[in-house]
C-alpha cells in the first residue's frame, strides 16, 4: 500500500520554505532601515520614522505562526495519521473541490438582481456552500452507517441527510415563499 505524500505534511514544508525568503527580506528591509535613517536631518525626523517603523513591526509581527499555530497543526498531523485510506482519498477530494465562480456569481446575480457581485462575496457563498455540502454528505455517511447500508451514498441518503439538518435547524428557511406547490 504506496502512501502519497500527506497533504498536511506539503504544506508545512512550504511554510518552511517561505520562513527561510521571509528571513531574507527582513534582513534587506533592515539594511533599507538603516540607510532612511542616515537620511534623516533632524533628530525629530528619526524619531518619527523610528516609531512608524515600530507600528510596522507589530503589524509584521502577525504574519509569523506562534505556538498555538503548533499545536494545531500537530492536532491535525494526529487526525491526519489515523485516517484510512478511503478516508484520506476523501479528505484530499474535499480540499480540492471548490464551487466554480462563474456559476456562483450567475446565481448570485439572479438572487440579488445586482450586476455588481464583489469577488470576496463569491468567495464566502462559495465557501459556505462548500461547507454545507460537506455536511449532507457526513449526515448521509451516518444514515448510510444506521441502516448499515455501503457503497456510494444513493439519493435516499442525501435526501435523509437533508431532511435530518433541517430538523436541526442547519438548513435556512425560505425568505420567499414558493408561489406554485
Amino acid at each position: 500500500m504506496k502512501h502519497s505524500k500527506d497533504p498536511f505534511e506539503a504544506s508545512i514544508e512550504e511554510e518552511e520554505n517561505v520562513e527561510i525568503e521571509q528571513s531574507s527580506e527582513e534582513d534587506e528591509r533592515n539594511v533599507r532601515v538603516g540607510l532612511k535613517l542616515k537620511k534623516c536631518k533632524t533628530a525629530e525626523a528619526k524619531k518619527k520614522y523610528e516609531n512608524e517603523e515600530e507600528e510596522n513591526m507589530e503589524v509584521e509581527l502577525n504574519k509569523y505562526p506562534t505556538g498555538a499555530h503548533n499545536v494545531k497543526k500537530a492536532k491535525m498531523q494526529i487526525i491526519l495519521s489515523q485516517f484510512t485510506e478511503e478516508q484520506m482519498s476523501r479528505y484530499e477530494s474535499v480540499r480540492r473541490s471548490a464551487f466554480h465562480k462563474s456559476n456562483m456569481k450567475q446565481l448570485l446575480k439572479s438572487i440579488t438582481g445586482s450586476q455588481k457581485i464583489d469577488d470576496t462575496m463569491i468567495m464566502v457563498v462559495c465557501g459556505i456552500a462548500k461547507m454545507f455540502v460537506g455536511e449532507l454528505v457526513e449526515t448521509a455517511r451516518i444514515v448510510m452507517g444506521i441502516r448499515k447500508e455501503s457503497g456510494p451514498i444513493r439519493p435516499c441518503h442525501i435526501r435523509e441527510s437533508y431532511r435530518r439538518l433541517k430538523l436541526e435547524g442547519k438548513v435556512p428557511r425560505r425568505s420567499v415563499s414558493r408561489l406554485f406547490r
